[in-house]
């Protein structure tokens, strides 16, 4: 046995132990509130627990699947999610998002501080949290479910603030779902829903540009006090160290040409 093979499974345990049986998903009230015992994991997973107590041992191989499903069972941070991927040989997913919806209390007070519109966003393009200054600005942020793809892809509240939508959003949004989308095959199922509107499934199949980020660029938005003109917003994404698989998303307001480089940049409609 390797000695990473010990570590791991060392750990394994450790994250065992910081679960009970009532914390696991969907968990019955009538099973108790016992510890996540080898046994418990291996009814969780469909497997015996002879087999279960090999893949904890790293006398046999884990699938991805069985990883991932360790993870959700267990809540596993990204980071050791990672561990676990790399430890059994698989590759990782790009996207390893939090299994906890919890936002992390420090990067909401981040955004709730900054002077412009912010959001926390997931590895889905879900949005998670926002700042007061987002859910004024764009009040359809704040809306439960949002999802910055579909939201500003697909005709509604979100695609209606894009000013000049198909040559300043579209593009650069589209590049950045077709980069998720060759390396993440959840995202395909974002793809699919966006292209059952024919003017995005057009701009879709025309389009062959692929961008990791469609960040550091300044765009065109109707917002309140400048209609009918749009203000010009430069968009930002920063990703957290500490929670890699999250972005922070800003859109800073931006009134002088000379900071946008563009020769139609407005001032504030009075």
């Amino acid at each position: 046995m390797r000695d990473t093979d010990a570590d791991m499974s060392t750990l394994l345990k450790r994250w065992r132990a910081r679960r009970s049986v009532a914390d696991l998903p969907g968990a019955d009230p009538a099973h108790g509130n016992g510890p996540v015992t080898q046994a418990v994991m291996a009814v969780q997973l469909g497997i015996s627990e002879h087999h279960y107590r090999r893949l904890e041992t790293g006398r046999r191989p884990m699938s991805s699947d069985v990883i991932a499903e360790i993870s959700r069972l267990l809540t596993l941070h990204p980071d050791e999610q990672l561990a676990l991927y790399r430890w059994a040989g698989r590759p990782a997913p790009p996207l390893l998002s939090p299994i906890t919806p919890d936002v992390p209390g420090d990067l909401r007070d981040h955004i709730d501080r900054l002077p412009f519109p912010a959001l926390l966003e997931g590895p889905d393009f879900g949005i998670i949290a926002v700042n007061r200054r987002a859910a004024r600005a764009c009040p359809w942020t704040a809306e439960p479910g949002a999802n910055v793809m579909v939201d500003l892809l697909l005709p509604g509240p979100g695609r209606d603030q894009c000013a000049q939508w198909e040559e300043h959003w579209a593009p650069p949004l589209l590049a950045q779902l077709r980069q998720g989308a060759l390396v993440n095959a959840a995202l395909r199922a974002i793809v699919d829903r966006v292209c059952e509107d024919p003017q995005v499934r057009e701009l879709w199949h025309r389009t062959a540009n692929l961008r990791r980020h469609a960040y550091g660029t300044t765009r065109p938005m109707f917002l309140d006090g400048w209609r009918p003109r749009p203000a010009w917003v430069r968009i930002m994404g920063w990703q957290p160290l500490h929670e890699p698989s999250l972005r922070v998303i800003t859109g800073e307001p931006v009134t002088s040409p000379r900071d946008l480089g563009h020769p139609t940049a407005g001032q504030p409609h009075q």
